[in-house]
């Protein structure tokens, strides 16, 4: 059966089983598609290949639609999401320790507005049971791999470059970018990394770390930061002046957001994504296009769901986009169409 048929099976068969999914805690069935993926991994399907590739800010994709860091914490179905039309996959976040995250209930579906709220707290298994799972399976997966980092949720914030630093040595020699998440609200004080001191002092010591420790062959492994849709356009602007100043390569604008742009959601705290986030993330690419300028890499996630999100969004100046909640709600279908459009 051709990997076509195969797909175009998978996207009829979420559209039924989606009814049942929603019936279940967002959480629940969230692990129920993961684990679904990940034995889908393990049929004789053809995966991904860069026969037909293109170069974007240092990547080479088959096309510009990732995978956004969240869907896949701890590389359960690495082999499985591969097999899809994703250009480059995004795992994590992670943290150095493994942590059970905040109380449950922690993810809400505000199914009228198309969107989540989560108050997940950097849930994970830790970067190390991460990164074997990377050894074993990246060399059955052709397409780029990044990995989100965070802190700990005991890492006194003075401490945190420690487990930025400790997560980074980790990773950046088997992966093909580093996305540093100092933008989850879910994690109390760590939206203060973005400030300009605090900010300056982690990206300068990653840098560092990269340069200090690139492996035989060369390899430079990418750098990007990953940005709150909050932050006033002065904030950002003074951002985006230290990113480009300490040689980071690129941005994942954005985050979810703290705001309710919608009436519905109030009750519930943590960061909302979905359409609702749309037009702030596309507000965010595009201001950071302006600071950035036009050769630098950015990385546009919030929102996208269809064909014309997916345009908007390379207009205002994204090189890549990412989603994750769209896929919730939408199911593979989504991809396909984005994926023919970006």
């Amino acid at each position: 059966m051709s990997l076509f048929r195969i797909l175009h099976r998978i996207v009829s068969i979420y559209e039924l089983l989606r009814p049942i999914l929603f019936s279940l805690p967002p959480e629940w069935a969230h692990q129920l598609t993961l684990n679904a993926l990940r034995w889908y991994g393990y049929l004789p399907a053809k995966r991904n290949t860069f026969s037909n590739t293109i170069e974007v800010g240092g990547l080479h994709v088959t096309n510009r639609v990732g995978l956004a860091a969240g869907f896949d914490k701890d590389g359960v179905a690495i082999r499985g999401l591969s097999k899809f039309n994703f250009g480059f996959l995004e795992l994590g976040a992670v943290t150095p320790r493994a942590q059970a995250g905040n109380s449950r209930p922690r993810v809400f579906r505000l199914k009228k507005e198309f969107a989540l709220i989560n108050r997940l707290g950097f849930n994970n298994q830790g970067i190390d049971a991460l990164i074997r799972k990377i050894v074993n399976e990246k060399p059955r997966v052709s397409l780029p791999i990044g990995v989100n980092i965070g802190k700990n949720f005991d890492t006194p914030l003075e401490q945190a470059i420690d487990d930025y630093e400790y997560c980074f040595a980790r990773a950046h020699t088997l992966v093909d970018f580093v996305t540093i998440n100092i933008s989850s609200p879910n994690t109390p004080g760590l939206r203060e990394l973005q400030g300009m001191q605090q900010v300056q002092s982690l990206l300068a010591r990653l840098v560092r770390l990269r340069e200090s420790s690139r492996t035989t062959n060369g390899k430079r492994t990418l750098l990007l930061v990953k940005i709150s849709p909050d932050l006033a356009e002065r904030e950002l602007e003074n951002l985006c002046a230290v990113v480009r100043a300490e040689g980071i390569d690129g941005m994942v604008a954005s985050n979810t957001t703290t705001t309710r742009p919608t009436k519905d959601g109030g009750q519930y705290q943590g960061g909302l994504s979905g359409r609702p986030l749309f037009p702030l993330a596309l507000n965010c690419v595009r201001q950071a296009r302006s600071f950035l300028g036009a050769k630098f890499l950015i990385i546009g996630c919030g929102g996208i769901w269809d064909p014309s999100t997916a345009k908007q969004m390379r207009e205002a100046g994204a090189d890549l986009i990412q989603i994750y909640t769209g896929l919730v709600y939408h199911g593979p279908r989504c991809l396909r169409e984005i994926s023919q459009v970006a």
